[in-house]
């Protein structure tokens, strides 16, 4: 009884970055992850999840809104489709582990189960490749991952702070709880509406 409760209470503390174009499966993700008590921030394409993280030039995507450090510096995992328009999950995952964020687990999903796709995924960085629909037999896997990247602290917060900073600083604005759509909450959203 008092593992279970520490299992929960650790899930609590674990905070998902969910990527996919696809309205359907970002809300079963979501809800899965949900159920899970995990804290999650769904955004529906490669660029989102880029600026998200602090990846993209204010200049060179033209928005000069921020997001709030306090919630970009608590991302344990991300989850990205594989086909997307734009920035396919793949390209997302280069990037990503070209960047601070390379320590952070990245787990790339797909409906379609080719060997070449999942072979290059898994050669490119992601810890996990997931066909959809994704159940959650498959989040329960994930869960150790989890616990290793933050009992490992792996990634570089500083960085990530300093990341934080430069936005603040191109975009003129402060944090707060609710800024250009995205809300701190149990699940917060960064949807193009």
């Amino acid at each position: 009884m008092a593992r279970d409760l520490k299992s929960v209470q650790a899930q609590q503390h674990f905070h998902v970055l969910a990527v996919d174009d696809s309205l359907i499966d970002r809300k079963l993700l979501e809800r899965l992850l949900r159920v899970s008590s995990y804290q999650v921030t769904c955004v529906d394409s490669g660029d989102k999840a880029l600026q998200y993280l602090g990846l993209v030039d204010v200049e060179e995507n033209g928005d000069c809104s921020t997001i709030p450090e306090s919630v970009v510096s608590e991302i344990n995992l991300i989850m990205t489709d594989y086909s997307m328009p734009g920035i396919s999950g793949y390209d997302l995952l280069k990037r990503i582990k070209d960047s601070s964020w390379k320590h952070i687990p990245v787990v790339v999903m797909s409906s379609e189960n080719e060997p070449s796709r999942v072979n290059m995924c898994l050669e490119g960085g992601a810890e996990e490749f997931l066909v959809k629909p994704v159940k959650l037999s498959d989040l329960r896997k994930l869960h150790s991952q989890l616990e290793s990247s933050i009992k490992d602290n792996k990634y570089d917060s500083s960085q990530q702070r300093e990341m934080g900073n430069k936005r603040k600083l191109a975009s003129g604005s402060s944090s707060s709880d609710d800024v250009s759509g995205i809300r701190k909450s149990q699940c917060t959203r960064f949807d193009s509406t």
